[in-house]
């Protein structure tokens, strides 16, 4: 998965990962800190934190395969545009 992909998925389903999970995916993503800057500041090993990654990204791909949210907004954003397109044209 792509940093964007991620990032999408993210902003839809974030509030379903648990505080630290979100605080962890928020710093690697948003705050573009390293692996090793966030287990310095969360007070845990660099594994612990790449798991917690490898885990939230496993589990965004799992709920966007469910419930399909971001494909169904890039879908109504498309239509969106394609009818911007036929009320200028």
């Amino acid at each position: 998965m792509d940093k964007l992909t991620f990032i999408a998925l993210w902003d839809i389903y974030r509030g379903l990962l648990t505080l630290t999970q979100r605080e962890i995916t928020d710093m690697y993503f948003n705050m573009d800190l390293t692996v090793s800057e966030i287990a310095e500041q969360k007070g845990v090993s660099r594994q612990a934190v790449s798991e917690c990654l490898k885990g939230c990204k496993r589990q965004l791909e799992e709920y966007e395969e469910k419930l399909g949210l971001c494909a169904k907004i890039n879908e109504l954003t498309a239509e969106l545009e394609r009818l911007k397109q036929n009320s200028n044209g």
